[in-house]
């Protein structure tokens, strides 16, 4: 499976503000992919374009339930704190600030920093 060509055109979607269907296609690519799903190169990715589809679309359980399936893929990347940057942006976000400081901690800890670059200065504020 060439997760990488499927997720394409959802990031068409994405460009053009077309979320709803985004996420349609994001669920079937999600329910396409063989378990276990950490071992297909580049998973990882429909769980993030589903986070960022279910912010945009302000569904917050939605995003809580693509952020919820990101742990199992952290021993399978290198472990720059991706994951746990993920988990405590979509905490940010549902007002959840304790488990978000948690979160962003281990990821700045693990990315030295760098999983805080070019993303919302309020996430790096969290921390300190």
């Amino acid at each position: 499976m060439d997760v990488m060509a499927e997720l394409k055109p959802i990031g068409s979607l994405y460009g053009t503000g077309d979320f709803q269907t985004g996420l349609c296609h994001l669920q079937s690519l999600w329910a396409a992919v063989p378990e276990p799903k950490a071992d297909t190169l580049n998973a990882y990715l429909i769980v993030e374009y589903g986070v960022a589809f279910s912010l945009k679309v302000q569904d917050l359980d939605q995003a809580q339930e693509w952020a919820d399936r990101a742990p199992v893929f952290a021993a399978k990347r290198h472990d720059m704190g991706e994951v746990e940057f993920l988990i405590g942006k979509v905490a940010f976000e549902r007002g959840q600030t304790e488990k978000a400081k948690e979160q962003f901690r281990i990821a700045n800890a693990k990315s030295e920093g760098r999983a805080f670059e070019g993303k919302d200065k309020r996430y790096k504020l969290l921390i300190g």
